[in-house]
Formats: C-alpha cells, structure tokens, sequence
C-alpha cells in the first residue's frame, strides 16, 4: 500500500483543497499517470502516480486535507485493496469502547489528532466529508459546549509620537515576518494586531498583542490610536484585497513595510499597504501597485508592472517587461521569460517556468510525482 500524499509547496500552506480527480475511484491506474488536482494557498499542483496500482480516494472533489497527508491510497492489486475496506468495514461495526479509538483516529490527519488532543475533543463527535483535518476538529471545539471560551480581545500598545504608528490585520505566520521586519526598521512601530479567529485574542505575536477583530479597525481608527494599516496575511489574496477595500471605504491609509535588506531602484513607482520581505529586488522602472506581499528573495527586474494584492511565495523571478496582474498568486521559485503577462486573478505553481502568457484567471499547475518516505538503512546492519 503506497499513499498519495499532497505535497509541500510552501511553509505557509497547511491545508490543501481537492480541486478534481483525474480518475475513478478504485480504478487500477498506472506509473506516471494524473490522479488528482489539490490547490494549496498559492499554488494548483498536479499530482501523478509514482507506480502502477489501484487508487483508493481518501478525500472527495471539494474536501479538504492537511499538506503533507495522505489523499489516497495505491494497492498492488485489487485484493489488497478490498481486504483494506473489508477490515476497515469491521472496524467500524465494532463498538467504539472495545476497539481503543482505531478506527476514528485512521480517518483523521496526524495533525488533527494532535490537536483534537490538545483541545480535548473526541474523534468520534467530529464529522467530515473525507479525512478530518485540524479545521474540522477546531469547528468541533468551538460548538461543543466543553470547549475552552475564547481570550479576551488585548489592549493596543501606545506607540510613539515620533513614529508612524501601525495596526497589522491577521495573526499568522504573515505576522511575525512583518513584525520581524519591523523589529529592525526605524520610524515605525506596530501598536497591535486584529484577527477574527477568537483563538489569537489576548495572546501576542512578537510582543504585539492581537486586540481582537475587524471590528477594532474603525474604532482605533477612530480614537486615533493607529496611523495606518499593514496587512500580514500572505496566504489568501481574497482576504489581502477585501482588508484593503475595507480601509479605503473607511479612508483609513495603508503602509509600506520594507526589509532595510530590501534592494529598491531608481525610478521605482509603488503604492502603498505593500509588505517586501529581506533581499527583494525591485529593479529599475517597476511600477508596484497597492497591498502586496513579496516573500523573501523575490527579484522583479526592470520596467516590470505589477498591480495590486498579489502575493508570492519565496524565490521568484522575473525578466524584463513582465506585467503581472491584480490577485495573483506565485507559489516558490517561479521563473518568468521577459515580456511576459500574467492575468488577474491566476495562480502559478511553484516551480513553474513562465514562456508564455498566462490569460486572466488561468492556473499553472505542475505535476508532482508521488514519492515514500522510508526509515533510512542502518550502516551498521550490513543491509
């Protein structure tokens, strides 16, 4: 039994999506062919079957999993595979106190598991359409009526007279690189964070205290206790681009944030609410639009224009002339030809290599090979 697990394309994705399957269930399939498509937060990935086998799907069109689990299953032949749903079917019609939680832990993540342990949640009252992930067991914990209440909303920070100071939106990972950039950047101080995950109130990323949700932004805004906002969230350009036309309904500004490794030519127009991360190149002539997030080592040479709440992932870069439109999300080390465009609204998967343009709300996928992990041999054993 081989499984098909959904690669790891970017640190910051955790869970992917089934987008479609190529073939049917428990269907016999072959090495190198197309199972299934999986969407992370900023790529389309194909994936292919690394050996000849019968596909058991784990995971419907539309489900969810955790990046790095299982999707589906491959046998060597069909036996196997009903032996499997046979012992798994006799799992299942034994009563639950007898059989130690089995059966319910083998349709739910690693991941999942260990935080239905953190938040005391039993396995068995979390339903889901495929495997549970850590999405369906924090849903499970916020309706069971044993579930931890959520913090208090935290108080913002006073900041400083003489520095621009700055309300950052979204608790994630997005959050601590921001504040890591800004630990080192003189004339700016973040005041606080909001997120609309209950969970993150009264906690802190990097000594900044998230305040509470959206709700707090017009409010600080306000009572003055904020200058402009930053948004941290690098995963979802949805997010990125209705935060940004929250505060502009509200007229409340957006801020630069720029790594002081950053590399900014002359003659470069930008916006503003953009997050560069450290050793970013914007060559000569770039036009940058509003609200995005450039991941660390990106380099966009010269005369490229770029619009607005587009996000990529680390690595990538771009020839001369690229136009790359609003919205659109690059996965790691996307390499794009000069003069190239790439619509609004696309998604480019890592890896990819960009020779020809790419229309408006388009996907590049790349095809991922299913691969094992396996114990490495011992040196020592002579085999």
């Amino acid at each position: 039994m081989t499984p098909v697990s959904v690669p790891w394309t970017d640190v910051n994705s955790e869970v992917a999506v089934v987008s479609a399957w190529h073939v049917p269930d428990r269907s016999m399939v072959r090495g190198g062919e197309a199972l299934v498509d999986v969407e992370t937060s900023k790529a389309l990935l194909e994936v292919e079957a690394e050996v000849d086998g019968f596909v058991l799907q784990l995971v419907p069109a539309g489900g969810e999993v955790s990046v790095g689990e299982p999707v589906a299953l491959l046998f060597d032949d069909e036996a196997s595979m009903v032996a499997h749903l046979e012992s798994r079917a006799k799992e299942a019609d034994v009563p639950r106190e007898t059989r130690e939680g089995v059966a319910d832990e083998s349709r739910a993540t690693a991941k999942a598991r260990a935080r239905a342990h953190e938040l005391g949640i039993d396995l068995a009252s979390v339903t889901a359409a495929g495997l549970i992930t850590v999405r369906d067991v924090e849903a499970a914990a916020g309706s069971s009526p044993s579930a931890t209440a959520p913090s208090e909303p935290g108080s913002p920070l006073p900041g400083d007279a003489a520095t621009q100071r700055l309300l950052l939106i979204g608790a994630g990972l997005g959050a601590t690189q921001v504040a890591d950039i800004l630990a080192e950047t003189p004339g700016q101080t973040a005041i606080g964070i909001i997120d609309d995950d209950p969970a993150f109130w009264g906690r802190d990323v990097r000594g900044i205290p998230v305040i509470g949700g959206s709700e707090q932004i017009a409010t600080l805004w306000e009572r003055s206790a904020m200058d402009a906002v930053v948004v941290t969230i690098s995963t979802s350009v949805t997010a990125r681009s209705r935060f940004r036309e929250l505060c502009g309904a509200a007229g409340i500004p957006l801020a630069n944030v720029i790594d002081l490794r950053a590399k900014v030519a002359s003659g470069v127009r930008m916006g503003l609410g953009n997050v560069i991360c450290a050793f970013v190149q914007l060559g000569t002539e770039c036009q940058i639009g509003d609200n995005n997030f450039f991941s660390a080592y990106n380099s966009f040479e010269h005369h490229n224009v770029l619009g607005s709440d587009i996000s990529t992932g680390p690595g990538c870069m771009t020839s001369g002339e690229v136009h790359i439109g609003d919205r659109v999300r690059l996965g790691m080390a996307v390499m794009v030809e000069p003069k190239i465009t790439i619509g609004a609204d696309s998604v480019v998967a890592s890896g990819s290599v960009i020779v020809r343009s790419v229309p408006p709300s388009h996907a590049v996928k790349t095809k991922v090979i299913t691969t094992v992990v396996v114990p490495m041999r011992d040196p020592g054993s002579g085999s």
